[in-house]
């Protein structure tokens, strides 16, 4: 099973219990040092982005998760990049671009998607790896959570962060919709930014990447307000 996913460049990572590494003033410092201004205030139509993360995160605390590694590509006119390589100029370089095609997204690119076609490629890879059995049981593939993006592109991959293309991120709430995220870096080294993604026309212009993570009774791993 892990050699199956690893073509799909999915590396295992052990998220940090709250008890080991608390979701304190000290982590958000060290993980968010150029988060946005109003980061810790309470927004006119909804929670602060930290309490957002603070909530969104617990449920993968103390949890192994998959996280996806395949290179983000720098932006050129029109978002036409393709991941597998700094440049993004090989469509052939992207592991998942078998799946793009039958999910709809004819430019076979990440970017250029909306909700519909995005819904469709994790419903085409989650039934594609459970019949080939590279789904450990319990999990689901979805698009990489934010604090886990921001997680491991801190400490294992600051290359993510030489890139100005933002991705997707995503947290569900107790009704089980999907408040949808623009996450990235505001320069080499950082991971800080966070915006949340109003409208599919935003969507458009922003890559993505994939996570395995325990289902925890999630009835759809996209389901957007």
């Amino acid at each position: 099973m892990a050699q199956g996913l690893a073509r799909f460049n999915i590396e295992w990572h052990v998220i940090p219990s709250a008890r080991e590494v608390p979701l304190d003033d000290a982590y958000m410092a060290r993980l968010y040092p150029d988060a946005p201004r109003d980061f810790s205030n309470e927004r006119e139509h909804g929670p602060a982005y930290r309490e957002h993360i603070i909530k969104g995160h617990q449920q993968y605390q103390g949890r192994v998760v998959g996280v996806e590694t395949t290179q983000k590509p720098r932006y050129l006119p029109e978002n036409r990049q393709f991941y597998g390589s700094l440049y993004g100029q090989d469509a052939s370089k992207d592991p998942y671009a078998v799946y793009m095609g039958r999910a709809g997204m004819m430019n076979g690119t990440r970017y250029a998607h909306n909700y519909l076609s995005l819904r469709e490629f994790i419903r085409v890879v989650n039934e594609d790896w459970r019949a080939r059995k590279l789904l450990p049981e319990g999990y689901l593939v979805t698009v990489c959570p934010p604090a886990v993006f921001n997680l491991v592109g801190t400490i294992f991959y600051p290359e993510w962060s030489e890139t100005e293309t933002l991705e997707l991120g995503f947290y569900l709430d107790d009704q089980g919709n999907a408040t949808c995220y623009a996450v990235g870096s505001n320069g080499p080294g950082d991971f800080s930014f966070i915006d949340e993604v109003e409208g599919e026309g935003e969507w458009s212009l922003m890559g993505f990447r994939v996570a395995l993570v325990p289902e925890q009774g999630e009835s759809d791993p996209i389901d957007a307000d």
